[in-house]
This record gives structure tokens, C-alpha cells and sequence, in this order.
């Protein structure tokens, strides 16, 4: 009879001190993006230089949208435990869901996106329509001045590997 209260006192003991371990290493905590600037913040991280002006957070903070002064954007997903970020670009098929705006990138493993923006959800939209290819260079349509303001397109890979 020793034994066993010996036995259960022992695994409830290994039990306790795992779940305390795991409340100090915030295991199984899902990340969120706080607000404006820790989306920012994500943004250059994800790659250096960008300098992100607006933002569009989803409203419970597991994606958003991140543009910079020359029109670029940025989708940040949290991915596990961390944060995954997309350049978005002519490529990515939007659909605009009343209040939501869902987003799929060409790489499947990074899986569709979707964000509850609310009203603002259709002003993304529409920047995101205004991104279209031109003769190897992006263009962004100045939806302020109605007229192109022309980008370096990245670099296309034309040789099947």
C-alpha cells in the first residue's frame, strides 16, 4: 500500500514539475501580434529594409498586412509558434468575404491566410488589386494620383531545374 501512494505521489510529483516547465518556456502558447508596431517589427524581420507604414492586424492578432511607403506588401501569419512572413504580389489569389479578406499565396505549405479586417478589409483589397505585372517590373497604380509609379520586378529563375 506504500508503494503505490509512494508511486502516485512520485508521477503526480514528474507531473506537476512538466507542466510548470512548460508554463516557464510558454509551450503551447499561440503566438499573437500584439499591434501596429510589433507587426512592424515582424515585417523587418522578415526582411531587412522593408519599413513598413500601415498596418492591417486581423482582429484576433494571428495575421496582418503590412505595407511600405513604395506600395510593397507583407502578409505575417503566426506559423507554431512563431511567425511566418509572404511578399504579396500579383501571384497571391485574394477573395474579399464581407468583413474578411482570405489570401492564398503560390506556396502551398505556407497554406491560405485569412483575416478578419472589418470595415478595412475591402481598403486592402483594393490595394492589393492594384498590384499588376508589367513587362518584367511590378507596377503599383497610384490610386492618389492615377498614374504608375514602376518597381524592379524580383528576379525569375527562366531555367526548369
Amino acid at each position: 500500500m506504500i508503494r503505490v501512494l509512494l508511486q502516485a505521489g512520485v508521477s503526480l510529483a514528474a507531473v506537476s514539475g512538466i507542466a510548470w516547465l512548460v508554463k516557464k518556456m510558454n509551450l503551447g502558447v499561440e503566438p499573437r501580434i500584439l499591434d501596429e508596431a510589433h507587426a512592424l517589427r515582424l515585417a523587418e524581420e522578415a526582411e531587412a529594409g522593408f519599413d513598413g507604414v500601415r498596418v492591417g492586424r486581423d482582429r484576433g492578432g494571428y495575421s496582418a498586412l503590412v505595407a511600405n511607403a513604395d506600395g510593397r506588401m507583407m502578409v505575417i501569419r503566426a506559423h507554431g509558434n512563431h511567425f511566418a512572413a509572404r511578399s504579396i504580389d500579383s501571384n497571391v489569389m485574394m477573395r474579399l468575404d464581407k468583413e474578411f479578406l482570405v489570401l492564398t499565396v503560390p506556396e502551398r505549405r505556407f497554406g491560405p491566410v485569412s483575416l478578419q479586417l472589418g470595415r478595412r478589409a475591402g481598403v486592402w483589397a483594393a490595394r492589393m488589386r492594384n498590384l499588376v505585372p508589367s513587362e518584367g517590373r511590378w507596377r503599383r497604380i497610384d490610386a492618389d494620383a492615377g498614374d504608375l509609379a514602376e518597381e524592379n520586378a524580383p528576379e525569375m529563375d527562366s531555367q526548369a531545374g
